[in-house]
């Protein structure tokens, strides 16, 4: 559960930092894997930063797992098929970082393109992983809440991943400002749901 807290906090940071890094750089126009495409300055910095957050999303999608077997609830494969979507999400994101996106204005090259095709199966196992877990805590005692409140995240993360798509390919000023919405609508959702469940553990060990 501690790694489902940190793992936002370890993006967050890499991002603003590789923006501190770069003079020019725009948090409102330009995409966060500029900050790591081939080429771009920083990049042995900022790569490792991206993959430990990878790697702590795949580890707290592992404690889901263990959390929903662990339950009494009988109806239990909702909810492990929704946290091992997100532990495929942490394996999709931490792959894409080896194939760096091409710098833009650059020809297209074969990893270019992996990158996008990557980076588009991480955003939508993200969307399903949160959504199944929606699905399992509507059915959890004391849980609904965070049902509703999944399916609110997830419906978020869907409107402002369209806004992304449109900006980005028309090259809008605010493409970075919609995608980093988008990615916040996730991250915000994988520290709350950490928080819950690392308090809940808390409390039933104390």
């Amino acid at each position: 559960m501690l790694c489902g807290i940190l793992a936002p906090i370890v993006y967050a940071a890499a991002v603003v930092l590789g923006g501190i890094l770069r003079p020019g750089y725009s948090h409102i126009s330009q995409f966060v894997s500029e900050l790591i495409a081939a080429g771009a300055p920083n990049k042995s910095l900022l790569d490792p930063l991206f993959a430990l957050y990878n790697l702590l999303t795949i580890a707290f999608g592992l404690g889901l797992v263990m959390t929903v077997r662990a339950s009494s609830e009988t109806r239990k494969v909702i909810g492990i098929l929704g946290a091992l979507v997100l532990m495929a999400e942490g394996v999709f994101g931490l792959v894409t970082i080896f194939f760096p996106q091409d710098p833009i204005g650059a020809p297209s090259t074969s990893t270019g393109m992996m990158h996008i095709i990557l980076a588009s199966m991480s955003s939508l196992t993200t969307m399903l992983s949160i959504l199944l877990m929606g699905f399992w805590f509507s059915k959890q005692p004391g849980m609904q809440s965070y049902g509703l409140y999944s399916f609110l995240s997830v419906a978020f993360v869907f409107v402002f991943g369209i806004l992304a798509l449109v900006t980005g390919a028309n090259r809008s000023p605010i493409l970075g400002l919609m995608e980093r919405l988008t990615i916040g609508g996730v991250l915000q959702w994988l520290l709350v749901i950490a928080l819950k469940f690392y308090s809940r553990k808390q409390m039933a060990g104390a």
